[in-house]
Order: structure tokens, then C-alpha cells, then sequence
């Protein structure tokens, strides 16, 4: 997991930081003290578990839940205790740690995060598609690209392909991250490329074209995932 932790308690921050590189399953941690540098961080990177400070100097806690994504883990950070049953009213808290916090505590959140961020990917990397007059469930991973034929979308897999009434426009808030679009036409799974030429990607000797507005966005996806 990529983590954010959010205090302007330089002490709160220095031992969430500890906890968390004593924590097998924790890639990377970042720091932020205020709202304004949370909100900075939150739109250039991303994390999948934030500890967040309820009391922040410039905007509050649950100013920034307002405006989270609902696939980020959010583990609360405050000195209040009744915090808890004003909590519920937001999906991405998992759990909230009481100042002051030990390590047992912070693990035990930890695990929640883990259970939260397992069933998010899951659902992540299935959709279900409508072929003729049944609902088929996909497997994202198994797919290599997505063609639009006009309202319609040619799903191509490795051993079939599916035809739905969908457009890529409806597709594409749907897919995770490691998907890409990278013409009008075609969206791609990134994990499926062989290579990349200067206006096009192979995909098992399937060729697409590359449209220059796409291929910026196409590069630094692939900087990502590396």
C-alpha cells in the first residue's frame, strides 16, 4: 500500500511514519501538515490508506473526506472520542485511532485496511457486460483492448471477443488503472502490450494506433506502473 499520513503534530507524524516502515505490506509513505498540501498530494499521486488528522489548521478533516475518492482507506487521527458515530456518515473511514496511539492499535487498523483495500480490488478487476440477452461477468485481467464500433464495443480477449451495446465513454470511469485509452476507438490494458512504436501499440500481433492527444497520458501511465 501507498500511504499518506496527515498531522500537524510533527510527533504524531514522525510515529505513524515508524509504524508504518515496522509494517510488511506498506510500499510508501508520505507526510502533509496541512489540508491545502493534503489536497496537492491527493491530485498528483496515489495512495490507497490515508491517516488523517481530524483538526487541521486550514481545512478540517471532514472537509477533505468530502472530497476523497470513495476507493481510498481512510484511518481517522483525533484526540476526540465521540468521533466515532459521526464517522459512519463516510464510507471510506475504516477505522479512527484516539490519541494516543500505540502500535497495536495502529495494526489492528492496519488489517482493516488491508481487508478494505483486497475487496476494492476485487471488484475493480471484474464487470459484468451485457451479450445479446445475458449479463457475462469479465475478468479485466484477461482482457487485452477495447474497439469501439460506433454505439457498440468489441471486447478482445485472449481467446474470444464480445460484442456489447456499450460506448467507450459509458467503459471508462468503470476500469482501473492499468487500463488506458489511447485513440477515439480503443482502450488498452497496459499489463498486455508487447511494445510501443511511435504511433502505435502491439498487442499479440494486434496493432493499434496511438493518437498523439493520448500518448503523453499513455507514457506517464506506463512511468507508473513501472
Amino acid at each position: 500500500m501507498k500511504c499518506l499520513i496527515v498531522d500537524d503534530d510533527p510527533l504524531i507524524c514522525d510515529l505513524l511514519e515508524h509504524f508504518c516502515s515496522k509494517t510488511k505490506g506498506i510500499e510508501s509513505v508520505s507526510t502533509a501538515a496541512s489540508g491545502f498540501e493534503t489536497i496537492n498530494l491527493i491530485n498528483n499521486s496515489r495512495f490507497d490508506l490515508i491517516f488523517l488528522d481530524f483538526d487541521l489548521p486550514d481545512i478540517t478533516g471532514k472537509d477533505i473526506l468530502n472530497i476523497l475518492d470513495s476507493n481510498i482507506a481512510v484511518i481517522m487521527v483525533t484526540s476526540h472520542k465521540d468521533f466515532a458515530s459521526e464517522s459512519y456518515n463516510y464510507d471510506q473511514i475504516i477505522d479512527f485511532l484516539v490519541k494516543p496511539i500505540n502500535y497495536s492499535r495502529f495494526y489492528k487498523g492496519f488489517q482493516k485496511a488491508q481487508t478494505f483495500f483486497a475487496r476494492n480490488k476485487e471488484q475493480k478487476n471484474r464487470i459484468f457486460v451485457k451479450e445479446g440477452s445475458k449479463l457475462i461477468k469479465i475478468n479485466l485481467e484477461e482482457i487485452k483492448y477495447f474497439k469501439s464500433e460506433g454505439n457498440y464495443i468489441s471486447i478482445f480477449m485472449e481467446n474470444r471477443k464480445i460484442l456489447t451495446l456499450m460506448t467507450l465513454k459509458e467503459l471508462e470511469h468503470k476500469l482501473p488503472d492499468y487500463f488506458q485509452k489511447v485513440h477515439r476507438s480503443y482502450i488498452v490494458n497496459l499489463n498486455k502490450i508487447d511494445f510501443i512504436d511511435s504511433n502505435a501499440i502491439e498487442i499479440e500481433k494486434d496493432h493499434i494506433p496511438v493518437s498523439t492527444s493520448y500518448e503523453k497520458e499513455l507514457l506517464k501511465k506506463i512511468n507508473l506502473l513501472n
